[in-house]
């Protein structure tokens, strides 16, 4: 027995999480994260929610006690993220209901994120309207939290990063609409007009800069200024501003060139 305990203890560890089983027994506690209210009445302050069980590490400690339970070997995250809950040594450890005072999870950290994601889409954007803004900045928050916070957790399978379980669309769509945060506003007050040199000076140029950072969402849609201009709609006295500076800036002859050639 000795002997097949240090072969297990020498085994590598694997990289990356081994697939868990979301089944609990009927005494075991779970939490659901909208408190049993549809997430289409929660989203608003759900950005908020997940991105604070995310930094305090919650979903990686629990990913950890269930890889635990169901006997799965850990990886270096999930041991560490365990450590801080028992002693290894025990060989009679408690079972784990409560991590502070709040019981698991009931579905998996991106089955979770992919009710809340949906709901910060704003199709199409209209730069005149006013928008929350959970939708404006919810999802750039959320993704430079998974960036920052989500190494270490479970992925569906054939997903290889953790901003990837958002399905391709929506998430390219939303990139897109980071983009147009940059006109917001446009129409909302006189003053707010591409017609005022200062406003039509800095906010083509974040525009520009903005659809140059998201270039993979401009290439997947093969979006030119005129599809473009049926995602983002201004108003109409600035959309002749808004393409003749944009093909100012990026040097396009046509509306109708493939966006990705020039930014």
């Amino acid at each position: 027995m000795k002997k097949d305990k240090k072969k297990r203890k020498n085994r590598p560890r694997p990289e990356r999480p081994l697939p868990l089983k979301w089944e609990f027994d009927p005494n075991i506690p779970t939490d659901d994260f909208f408190e049993g209210r549809e997430p289409d009445d929660a989203w608003s302050e759900a950005v908020e929610n997940f991105i604070s069980i995310m930094e305090k590490d919650n979903f990686l400690a629990w990913e950890a006690v269930m890889a635990h339970e169901q006997g799965l070997r850990l990886t270096r995250q999930q041991r560490a993220a365990l450590s801080e809950l028992i002693s290894f040594n025990d060989a009679d450890d408690d079972e784990i209901l409560y991590i502070n005072e709040i019981p698991r999870p009931s579905e998996p950290w991106y089955a979770t994120l992919n009710k809340i994601v949906p709901y910060l889409l704003i199709e199409p954007f209209r730069t005149f309207d006013v928008h929350h803004e959970e939708q404006c900045e919810g999802w750039g928050r959320l993704a430079q939290c998974l960036k920052e916070h989500a190494d270490g957790l479970s992925l569906p399978l054939g997903v290889s990063s953790a901003v990837e379980v958002v399905p391709a669309e929506l998430r390219h769509k939303l990139w897109l609409q980071d983009c147009f945060d940059a006109l917001s506003g446009l129409g909302q007050d006189e003053e707010l007009t591409l017609e005022n040199d200062e406003q039509r000076q800095f906010r083509i140029e974040d525009f520009v800069d903005s659809l140059r950072e998201h270039k993979e969402s401009v290439r997947y849609f093969d979006l030119t200024l005129d599809s473009l201009l049926t995602k983002v709609i201004v108003p109409e006295k600035d959309r002749p501003i808004l393409v003749e500076a944009m093909q100012e800036k990026l040097g396009m002859q046509s509306t109708a060139g493939r966006l990705a050639d020039y930014v």
